[in-house]
């Protein structure tokens, strides 16, 4: 990029974008970006457009001066590289001002919204209009992007569980300015385009997720309606060895009550700890924590080697049944197999901070806990998940002051495989974990999430001391190890993260028609380079 291209550039964006701070871009010449992942990139500037007119009018200028951008939806991505491009020079668009939902029908559950749209505004938006739907809740937070989750083919824990197959229709900037719209839309009807998602013709749709083809500016979702109730059940493995049988016992839940069920999260020890103990650093052996203390801190909080979560979404009567019927599968194989409806739980949590012996005792830390996962499950936004972000490193900011792991000195990397769901497959896998991690001085905290009856999502968070460069240098070797081990095994990332992009190109995982695609669509290569295409 030459110097004079770049100030003509940002004086032609400034003399574009509408609001006062949106009219200066801030310029940087070396910006160090606080990602998780202990990642840094030279950023010239960050752009806020705020209309879709605006990213049109921007992408045109940096087609003209040769400038590479990359789009952001909040840039909330913990983990993955945030709001950091994959190379250095890329100006940023950050489209968190585009907070337009631009419609929304109540009968069909269907939302048009823009990318910079959070969990936390769409829930605000359907209280206030009392429009009885879920939101596709995740684990990042509420201030994270509905449509960046779903662009990375992101997936939550209620009914409509997978995020990309909910997308019904999109619309995104491409490269030379022109708007892709799906045939349906070009046909005249928006609306019956955003209600039959695989349009007519080659379905172009999914091009735009985890590419660089173009900028999605605006997306229709289909929301899952808000059942008349709500449970969650929780189970146990008492003994490791026990996970082979009960993994096909989840398989039958997932097949018999297909529809009823979201997800269901198979959570180790040391991962539920994460969750309820803080972490005791002066208690490690050889940068760990030891066994025995697992096995004490476990036996205090009453938590197995493994724990199960899901949810059951229905009427009254038809979540009673399949209670019954889960149970029957179940309880051969789990142990302490329990229901909770939110509302049992909220009364319990009330009853709880009532009694002074109670209020500040383990049961009611786990009360409370309890209660913010069952918020979570009833896709209602919640913070449950980010203290893990928190557990080696960072500063957890004052109450009332949301979460933010990058910006609160957090180091994370995700390592998210895909998982056969057979038991042999998943024994290998954690075991696999268990060993690489332990080598590199990382806990192997491990998750299971089921994406089908077929296979699961693992996701590790690789938490580290982002101020120790001994630990940033063993947690990148780690993943490294993870993805290069897993993948002679058989277990593949379902995304990755910035800085684990070249892999793809190392290990020729991009079709041939994918690069002739961008070649079409992008032939200078201004969108988002390197990203998963090359």
């Amino acid at each position: 990029m030459v110097e004079t291209e770049l100030k003509l550039a940002l004086k032609a964006w400034a003399g574009i974008l509408s609001s006062a701070d949106a009219r200066k871009p801030r310029i940087l010449s070396s910006h160090n970006h606080s990602a998780c992942i202990a990642a840094n990139r030279q950023i010239p500037a960050i752009l806020y457009p705020e209309t879709r007119q605006e990213v049109i009018d921007c992408i045109k200028i940096a087609r003209k001066y040769q400038i590479p951008v990359y789009p952001v939806s909040t840039g909330h991505n913990w983990g993955y590289g945030s709001s950091l491009p994959v190379k250095d020079g890329c100006v940023i668009f950050n489209l968190s001002r585009m907070q337009q939902i631009q419609a929304f029908n109540p009968g069909t559950g269907i939302i048009t919204l823009e990318p910079g749209v959070t969990q936390r505004q769409l829930g605000e938006y359907l209280e206030q209009h009392h429009y009885p739907y879920l939101i596709p809740v995740t684990g990042a937070g509420p201030d994270c992007s509905i449509v960046g989750n779903a662009v990375e083919r992101g997936y939550g824990i209620t009914p409509y569980a997978d995020h990309f197959f909910s997308i019904m229709s999109l619309q995104a900037v491409l490269a030379d300015g022109s708007v892709y719209q799906p045939a349906l839309s070009l046909f005249g009807n928006q609306e019956l385009d955003s209600l039959h998602k695989w349009g007519i013709g080659p379905y172009l749709d999914g091009l735009f997720t985890q590419s660089n083809l173009g900028i999605i500016t605006q997306m229709s979702i289909r929301l899952a309606p808000l059942p008349e109730s709500v449970e969650a059940f929780f189970f146990g493995v008492k003994n490791s060895d026990d996970l082979k049988n009960i993994i096909p016992k989840i398989k039958q839940v997932l097949q018999d009550f297909n529809g009823l069920t979201g997800s269901i999260n198979l959570m180790n020890q040391l991962r539920v700890l994460s969750m309820v103990e803080h972490y005791p650093a002066e208690q490690l052996t050889d940068g760990l924590i030891p066994a025995e203390l697992v096995a004490q801190l476990s036996r205090a909080r009453q938590i197995m080697p493994w724990t199960g979560t899901g949810a059951l979404y229905g009427n009254k009567a038809v979540i009673r049944a399949a209670r019954k019927e889960i149970r029957k599968i179940l309880r051969p194989v789990a142990r302490r197999l329990i229901f909770f409806s939110p509302a049992r739980v909220n009364r319990l949590n009330r009853l709880a901070r009532a009694l002074p012996l109670v209020r500040h005792s383990v049961i009611a830390e786990t009360l409370a806990t309890l209660q913010k996962t069952l918020q979570l499950l009833a896709g209602r936004p919640s913070e449950i998940a980010l203290p893990l972000a928190y557990w080696i490193s960072g500063k957890k900011p004052a109450d009332g002051v949301s979460m933010q792991p990058d910006r609160d000195g957090c180091g994370l990397i995700w390592y998210s495989p895909l998982v056969e769901m057979t038991a042999d497959k998943v024994e290998n896998y954690i075991a696999m974990v268990q060993e690489i991690c332990i080598k590199h001085k990382i806990e192997p905290l491990i998750t299971l999430t089921t994406l089908s009856d077929l296979c699961f999502d693992s996701t590790v968070p690789l938490l580290f001391d982002k101020n120790n460069p001994a630990a940033v240098s063993r947690a990148h070797a780690c993943f490294e190890e993870l993805l290069t081990t897993g993948r002679q095994q058989g277990y593949i990332p379902y995304r990755l993260s910035i800085d684990a992009m070249k892999y793809l190109k190392e290990y020729h995982a991009i079709p041939a028609v994918s690069r002739d695609i961008k070649n079409a669509l992008d032939p200078d290569n201004i969108i988002a380079p390197g990203r998963y295409i090359d």
